[in-house]
């Protein structure tokens, strides 16, 4: 009796073993299929490079473009700090040219920092009603607290200051 279960066990291994892997299977039906499809294969290949090199060169264009919108950025705080030393107006018209330029560019939490520091330079020139608005954009377009919490406070103190400043 021992000897029989040994021998079906045994039998039944051989089926198995002589049976068709699933990973065997797919992998000869993909082949079958790449060998009657060859064209369309070789196209449909085409195209996914295609489409991956466009998804990596659209990514690399976007990153450069704001490593350049930080730089201009940078080059703006840079001209601000040199108002705030010297009291130069050429400065304070360069770097209010700069935070335009990046709030023009919509670059994101890039944009929000411009905005800020453009409402800085508005108040700066007496361009009370201006800089409001600017800080009122901020506030309504921003989701970081922190941003919000600036622009709330430079309101705050344009309002206590505004009538002193006009």
């Amino acid at each position: 009796m021992l000897y029989g279960e040994i021998s079906a066990m045994a039998k039944k291994k051989k089926e198995e073993i002589k049976k068709s892997d699933i990973l065997i299977t797919a992998i000869e039906s993909v082949a079958a299929f790449v060998k009657k499809n060859l064209r369309s294969c070789i196209i449909g290949v085409i195209i996914f490079f295609l489409a991956a090199f466009s998804v990596y060169a659209y990514t690399f264009y976007e990153k450069k473009q704001d490593e350049k919108a930080q730089y201009i950025l940078a080059q703006g705080i840079q001209s601000f700090d040199a108002y705030n030393l010297s009291g130069k107006k050429d400065a304070l018209d360069s770097a209010e040219k700069i935070f335009q330029d990046v709030v023009n560019e919509k670059r994101g939490r890039l944009s929000i920092i411009a905005k800020l520091y453009l409402g800085k330079a508005y108040y700066s020139r007496g361009k009370i009603e201006e800089a409001k608005k600017i800080y009122g954009e901020v506030l309504a377009g921003s989701s970081n607290p922190e941003t919000r919490s600036l622009a709330e406070r430079a309101l705050e103190h344009i309002n206590k200051t505004a009538p002193k400043h006009q």
